[in-house]
């Protein structure tokens, strides 16, 4: 086995497989109660090299409190949606990541292959994840989107480019040999 097989999409497919679990960790939601904290929060804090008092600390403490009480994220999620949205993810990562050890392989592939696994996972993931951001949790005028579902949404898009790119590739020419060790 040898990492020298994989293509140019190949390897996309691959690091964005891993980055995607990246993605779950940031904040997916929060409310507007939560973003006014982190707000003050940011107010409190005290400028470089700007004396802050005890007061300015507690407000500060208690803001970011508050603000990491109100926001979420993939895995702190607990409605039916979100869970099946999670397991998606982590299927496709886990997919994205047993292709590139697939093609690293040197297995023939008989059918679609992995890649067109990934590239499905990837789509029908990305579609699950455009509704939770169309369709957040609990009352839309209260809950607000963060950077984590958007980021989510643009890692699944490269990876289902990636995938189809590395399909395209596979129909058009044959796997690329590894130099022979000396």
């Amino acid at each position: 086995m040898t990492f020298a097989r994989l293509r140019v999409a190949d390897w996309v497919v691959f690091v964005a497989a891993l980055a995607l679990l990246f993605t779950t960790a940031a904040d997916w939601y929060s409310t507007k109660a939560g973003e006014e904290a982190r707000q003050i929060e940011q107010q409190a804090r005290p400028e470089e090299g700007e004396a802050g008092g005890q007061a300015q600390a507690e407000v500060e403490r208690e803001a970011g409190a508050l603000a990491e009480s109100k926001e979420r994220n993939a895995w702190q999620e607990n409605g039916a949606i979100d869970r099946l949205i999670l397991i998606c993810l982590l299927l496709t990562a886990a997919l994205g990541v047993a292709a590139g050890f697939w093609r690293a392989s040197g297995r023939e592939t008989t059918g679609l292959g992995p890649y067109a696994l990934v590239g499905v996972s990837a789509s029908v993931t990305a579609l699950l994840v455009l509704y939770r951001i169309v369709q957040e949790p609990g009352f839309d005028e209260l809950t607000t989107v963060q950077i984590g579902a958007p980021l989510a949404l643009g890692v699944l898009g490269v990876i289902a480019f990636g995938a189809a790119s590395s399909l395209r590739q596979e129909e058009g020419s044959p796997d690329p040999e590894p130099a022979p060790a000396d």
